[in-house]
């Protein structure tokens, strides 16, 4: 089956379901007038939990770790799992106990003083030294702005951003702090997975298309935006699997290739580039063809299994070996010439100009 390049921005137009419609809220990330008193950067050297840098001026900063969480730049490749980042992000708020919704508030001055004296003592003197302002401490001093952030704050999430392009990573805590893209909570925990490995996916890439016919956003991340990114589900039970456990594996590598830096091998990078390719074929095939190679979904199935053990777990090595051999068996049981990766659709959707067939 083969669809026209011309045809295939209107028909996924002509697509019903959206994220908007399956997401409990999509919203933006947190905003401050003050990015250097909120924003740390992690010493190279290392030191204890509470030792950090002022942004752009290499000073020591002291500040309690309990407020302290990891931050998301959006900068860089953050596909399917977050790149370790220089950055932290003091937030001085803490959860009420009060109501069905999460409610974070920021911590009074008085009761910062007494519980985070080192954070209290950070944000009095960068309001003294940076702004000139010896008035006395007040609230809105280290607020900041972002009231469903807050409200979704410790709550499992995607974090949808725009680095070199339109790329998620799935937050299982929900403690990342983000400034730009956006956060989405989906009504259905289950399917969060698969509409991570969609997000990456090369429909992303008609996405921009999608939008342009519909309105004009400098950020397609934007909640008003991404609210309306087309969503197709698998019409069988055995393509989600394999589509969510491929993730699983892709958060994995991809940790392993962040934690890499530069030094990535060419082994490893070419490993996530053949599950990446899967997994992308797996949801293009369910977007527009739904007429897989069987052969090929014989294979998959065979074996594509959820990790037995622990995919945080500190032995890197046997996982990967792990995922190495799923590889090899995959085209061994898939190398006959008519078991090809080419669906038949425009080169915009092709995830490499290699992959017609292994």
């Amino acid at each position: 089956m083969f669809v026209k390049q011309n045809n295939i921005v209107e028909q996924i137009c002509e697509i019903p379901v959206t994220l908007g419609d399956i997401s409990e809220s999509i919203f933006g990330g947190i905003n401050t007038q003050n990015g250097l008193l909120h924003r740390l950067a992690l010493p190279e050297e290392g030191g204890s939990d509470s030792y950090y840098l002022c942004e752009g001026l290499c000073r020591p900063v002291f500040i309690e770790p309990e407020i302290v969480y990891s931050y998301v730049s959006g900068a860089f490749s953050e596909k399917f799992a977050f790149r370790p980042s220089p950055y932290r992000f003091m937030l001085p708020y803490e959860l009420s106990a009060t109501g069905k919704k999460n409610e974070y508030n920021v911590i009074p001055p008085e009761e910062l003083k007494t519980r985070f004296p080192m954070a209290y003592g950070r944000i009095l003197e960068f309001k003294k030294k940076f702004l000139h302002d010896t008035s006395p401490l007040k609230s809105a001093d280290y607020s900041i702005e972002g009231r469903k952030f807050l409200e979704y704050f410790n709550t499992p999430k995607i974090i949808a951003t725009e680095g070199y392009h339109l790329q998620a990573a799935y937050d299982a805590e929900g403690n990342h702090v983000f400034e730009n893209g956006c956060g989405i909570v989906l009504k259905d925990p289950s399917r969060y997975a698969y509409i991570t490995a969609v997000l990456n996916s090369s429909i992303a890439r008609l996405f921009p298309s999608v939008c342009k016919s519909k309105m004009a956003y400098s950020s397609y991340t934007a909640p008003a935006v991404i609210k309306r990114f087309p969503v197709v589900f698998p019409d069988n039970r055995l393509t989600e699997d394999l589509i969510d456990t491929i993730s699983s594996y892709l958060a994995f590598l991809n940790r392993e290739k962040y934690a890499r830096d530069y030094g990535v091998p060419d082994w490893l990078r070419e490993l996530t580039a053949f599950y990446e390719q899967i997994s992308n074929l797996l949801v293009l095939d369910t977007y527009f063809v739904n007429d897989l190679d069987p052969e090929l979904l014989n294979a998959l199935e065979e074996n594509i299994h959820p990790y037995a053990g622990d995919m945080n777990s500190e032995d890197s090595d046997s996982i990967l070996n792990a995922l190495y051999y799923i590889k090899h068996q995959i085209l061994e049981a898939s190398s006959s010439e008519k078991c090809k990766f080419n669906l038949g659709l425009p080169e915009i959707l092709k995830f490499s100009p290699s992959n017609e067939k292994f």
